[in-house]
């Protein structure tokens, strides 16, 4: 029997429905405030997708635990943990950029159990469960329905957290992978958004993932995303790393094992 609650997976969508929708307005209508800062940037759209969010998530489950990105953590059962990033990619939405997203990660005994994703600007809806696979658009994803790459063909996409590059060390070891990947791949792709692009990633639209020292918020959907529809792992105490093939994942991990 699953772990999940009955009615989790409609309240997950729900969740990052109302959030997302609101993102498509407010990034249509450009009226949000920004705060920017040298690594990072704060909007009120954060706070309003956030907002509609909790009230769905707290009106189903009152007495779950939620950690929300702006809002920080709102106690209760510990056994299970939502987690809300109620808008990813705050940079792109601030910059007019269409590469953001709505997500919610339900951690069930500190395991990632279902994983909720909604694209407003394209309208896309991934939902992932352990044990059950991914859906886009309400189609289950094969991982091996797309020709699979080579090395030298791929695009991978890199991912860091937000402390990378407030400490000079990281930044140095972080600058090492993206050229290591460069010259692995055919193309890098910096994400700023991961949980648009590990949905891209499940799909077979890009090939691999490399993650140093990511950010819980992403990280634990993106590696339910990726172990659903079977794609190659390996991680290290500081890093993660995903690909379509198991030639490509050896690729990866030689590039971030050399630079760590």
């Amino acid at each position: 029997m699953s772990s999940v609650p009955d009615h989790a997976e409609s309240v997950a969508i729900d969740a990052c429905l109302r959030g997302g929708r609101y993102l498509r307005a407010a990034f249509r209508d450009g009226e949000t405030d920004a705060d920017h800062s040298a690594t990072d940037v704060k909007s009120s759209a954060d706070v309003e997708s956030e907002s509609r969010m909790l009230n769905v998530l707290k009106r189903a489950f009152p007495d779950h635990t939620i950690d929300a990105e702006e809002s920080g953590r709102h106690p209760g059962d510990d056994r299970y943990r939502w987690i809300v990033d109620p808008l990813d990619g705050t940079n792109n939405f601030e910059a007019g950029l269409p590469a953001f997203a709505a997500a919610v990660t339900l951690l069930v005994d500190g395991e990632p159990e279902l994983g909720v994703v909604y694209v407003p600007s394209t309208d896309e809806l991934y939902v992932a469960r352990r044990g059950a696979g991914l859906r886009y658009d309400g189609e289950r994803v094969d991982g091996a329905e797309t020709p699979p790459p080579t090395p030298e063909s791929a695009t991978v996409m890199s991912v860091i957290g937000h402390g990378v590059k407030r400490d000079a060390a990281a930044s140095a070891v972080s600058e090492a992978i993206n050229r290591g990947i460069e010259t692995a791949c055919k193309r890098r792709l910096e994400s700023w958004s991961p949980t648009v692009h590990w949905g891209l990633l499940a799909r077979g639209c890009i090939d691999g993932a490399v993650c140093y020292r990511p950010d819980a918020e992403e990280q634990a959907l993106g590696e339910l995303f990726v172990e659903a529809v079977g794609h190659e792992t390996a991680a290290g105490e500081e890093w993660f790393v995903a690909a379509r093939t198991a030639d490509l994942r050896e690729r990866l991990v030689d590039v971030v094992t050399d630079a760590v």
